[in-house]
């Protein structure tokens, strides 16, 4: 696979999207992994991420399919726009870290709700490593939740 050809098919999407080249970084880092990263003017970031970064999931999902039907291989695809994903990881950490605090000293379940698979993965990587806490997810989408439970 022409790793040149995968970077200038989504850089041309992207172009068609108004957006300028000094905007967009497209880097196809080997075989399978691809990062875009956008920066936007603030007034139109909120378009790209959307809410709760259901934006950036939708055009994630564009960007795999139209590498798929091209090129026939499924990429492992990282979309960022002005940093969103770094901040949103930073948010998710304190939350979950107080929300184990919180377990801990209560005794009892804590419940997240509303949480995408890819931030309730993050919240498992994150207290995974905290000692005494257990997680799980239940429930059926789109109303599965996130339990952090003492131990």
């Amino acid at each position: 696979m022409d790793k040149t050809k995968v970077v200038e098919v989504l850089t041309n999407v992207l172009t068609l999207l108004e957006l300028k080249e000094d905007q967009v970084v497209v880097e196809m880092t080997d075989d399978e992994n691809i990062n875009i990263s956008l920066q936007v003017p603030l007034d139109n970031a909120g378009i790209f991420v959307g809410h709760h970064g259901e934006g950036l999931a939708s055009l994630r999902l564009i960007f795999s399919l139209i590498i798929f039907q091209r090129f026939a291989f499924w990429p492992k695809l990282h979309l960022n726009v002005n940093d969103y994903q770094e901040r949103r990881e930073d948010a998710l950490r304190e939350m979950a870290s107080n929300a184990a605090q919180r377990a801990m000293e209560l005794q009892k379940e804590i419940i997240l709700p509303n949480l995408s698979s890819y931030e309730r993965r993050i919240v498992h990587i994150i207290l995974s490593e905290f000692p005494g806490i257990k997680t799980e997810s239940r429930g059926e989408a789109p109303y599965r939740q996130m339990y952090i439970i003492p131990q």
